[in-house]
C-alpha cells in the first residue's frame, strides 16, 4: 500500500482509531446511524474490508442508500432516518449554493440546523423519509453487547440516543459526532449524561467526535484513548486517490 498500513476513509481518521482499538477482532457487528457513503467519509469500511465486520447502515438519502446497498451486499442498509418517534418526517437535503461543493453530509431532520446552513449560502431540497427508532433497528438486527454504535446525524444525535435503551443493548463502543455542524462548538451537553448514566466512560474527543466505551472494558478504553497519529502509519483517502494508490470509489 505504498508504504502505508491503512487508508483512512473517515474524514477525521476515526476509522484508524477504531481499527487500532479492534485489531484482531474479526467478524464484529456495527450499527451506523447516518452512514453516508460506502467509502469516502466512512467509519466502517476498514472494519468491513479488513476485519470482516458486518452491520446495519442507516442512511436517509436515497442515492447514498443505493450506493451502500451495491457496495455492501453483506450488510443491511436501511433507507430511513432515526428519531424518537416512528413515522414519516421532512428531511432537508443540503445541496451546493454559490461557491459551495458537496453538502449531502450536512443534510438534516432539524430545521434550525438547516437555517444555519442556508444563512451560510447553502441551498436545500425537501423529501419525506421514514423515521424509525434506534430501538426498532436493534431489536430487528442486533444482539446485546454488539461491538460498535456510530451516530452522525447533523444535530439530531440526542433524539437517536434516547430512542433506545443503551443499558439493555450495551454496545462495546459508541462514537457520536459532538460539535455543531461545520463548527468547533460542542453539542454533547444534551445527550452525554444519558450515555454516561448507561454505563459508559469517555475515552476520546478528537475535535469532532466523542468516543465512549463500556465501563467494564478498560483495555478497549485504553486503545481508543489516543487519536490517530503518525504511529498508526495511515494515509487519508483523498491523498491515496491523488497519489494513484487506489481508484476513487
Amino acid at each position: 500500500m505504498g508504504g502505508y498500513d491503512l487508508i483512512a476513509y473517515a474524514g477525521n481518521a476515526e476509522d484508524v482509531v477504531l481499527m487500532r482499538a479492534f485489531a484482531g477482532h474479526r467478524e464484529g457487528f456495527f450499527v451506523d446511524v447516518g452512514a453516508g457513503e460506502p467509502a469516502s467519509g466512512s467509519l466502517t469500511k476498514n472494519l468491513v474490508d479488513g476485519l470482516g465486520w458486518r452491520g446495519v447502515n442507516v442512511e436517509p438519502l436515497p442515492e447514498r442508500h443505493a450506493r451502500l446497498q451495491q457496495a455492501r451486499p453483506g450488510d443491511v442498509s436501511l433507507c430511513a432516518a432515526v428519531g424518537d418517534e416512528p413515522g414519516t418526517a421532512t428531511f432537508f437535503r443540503v445541496v451546493p449554493g454559490s461557491g459551495k461543493k458537496g453538502g449531502g453530509g450536512l443534510s438534516t431532520l432539524r430545521r434550525d440546523v438547516l437555517e444555519r446552513h442556508l444563512a451560510d449560502g447553502w441551498r436545500h431540497e425537501e423529501l419525506r423519509v421514514e423515521v424509525v427508532t434506534l430501538e426498532m433497528i436493534l431489536t430487528a438486527y442486533a444482539e446485546p453487547g454488539f461491538d460498535l454504535l456510530k451516530v452522525d446525524v447533523e444535530g439530531a444525535e440526542a433524539a437517536v440516543l434516547r430512542s433506545a435503551d443503551l443499558r439493555a443493548w450495551r454496545p462495546r463502543a459508541i462514537v457520536v459526532e459532538a460539535t455543531v455542524p461545520l463548527t468547533a462548538l460542542p453539542s454533547h451537553q444534551e445527550w452525554e449524561p444519558g450515555v454516561l448514566a448507561a454505563g459508559y466512560e469517555l475515552a476520546l474527543f478528537d475535535g469532532l467526535n466523542r468516543f465512549y466505551v463500556r465501563d467494564d472494558e478498560p483495555a478497549l478504553r485504553e486503545r481508543l484513548a489516543v487519536p490517530a497519529n503518525v504511529l498508526d502509519n495511515y494515509i487519508p483517502y483523498a491523498c491515496a486517490v491523488r497519489a494513484g494508490l487506489i481508484e476513487p470509489e
